[in-house]
C-alpha cells in the first residue's frame, strides 16, 4: 500500500467513525480534526452532494487529490478501497460521506454562525457560496447565480432550511444538468 493511499484510507476511517457517531441535524463532536457543527449529513448524502459531485466534482475540478475542498465521486476521484473506476458505478454511500465532510471542514466556525442564524444571512459570508456564486475569486469561475436552483439546494442544506424545500431545489438543479 503505498503512503498516499494509506493517508486517505486513514482519513476516510476517522470520517467514518464520526458518521458513525452522529445524529440530528447539528453533528457535535464528529470526531478529533473534524468541524464541531455542521448541517444535517442526512440530507447532504441524500439531496446536496450529487448535486455538488456533478457540478463541482470533475477530475478538472474539486475531484482531484490536489483540490483544497475534495469531492469524491463517479466523475471524479473515486474512494480508493472499493475498486470504483471513474465514470463507473454511481457514488457511493462512502464517498458522499467524504463530500459532507470535505465541504463542513471548509470554513467550520463560519458554518456554526449560519446555523445560529436565525435571519439566515451569514451564509452569504461562506466561501463554498461565495465561490460557486463567483463573488470571490474561483480556479472555476461562477457556478451558479445566488438563489438559482442550485444554490437554493446548497444554501438551503447550510442554513437547515426545511427538507421538502432542499429536496426540491437539489432535485430540479439536477434535472437541468446534461
Amino acid at each position: 500500500m503505498s503512503l498516499k493511499h494509506g493517508k486517505r484510507m486513514a482519513l476516510l476511517a476517522v470520517a467514518f467513525v464520526g458518521v458513525l457517531g452522529s445524529t440530528g441535524c447539528k453533528q457535535e463532536g464528529l470526531s478529533e480534526g473534524l468541524p464541531t457543527v455542521c448541517p444535517s449529513r442526512v440530507i447532504y448524502v441524500e439531496q446536496v452532494s450529487e448535486l455538488m459531485e456533478r457540478r463541482c466534482g470533475t477530475l478538472d475540478c474539486h475531484g482531484t487529490d490536489f483540490a483544497p475542498m475534495r469531492l469524491l465521486g463517479r466523475d471524479g476521484l473515486r474512494h480508493a478501497g472499493e475498486g470504483n473506476r471513474t465514470g463507473d458505478a454511481p457514488s457511493t454511500d462512502a464517498e458522499k460521506s467524504a463530500n459532507y465532510f470535505s465541504a463542513c471542514a471548509v470554513e467550520p466556525e463560519k458554518i456554526a454562525k449560519v446555523l445560529q442564524d436565525a435571519g439566515g444571512n451569514a451564509v452569504n459570508t461562506l466561501l463554498l457560496v461565495r465561490k460557486a456564486r463567483g463573488q470571490e475569486g474561483h480556479k472555476g469561475g461562477k457556478v451558479f447565480d445566488p438563489w438559482d436552483d442550485s444554490d437554493r439546494c446548497i444554501v438551503g442544506w447550510l442554513r437547515g432550511d426545511a427538507e421538502a424545500n432542499i429536496s426540491k431545489a437539489c432535485q430540479a438543479a439536477l434535472a437541468k444538468l446534461p
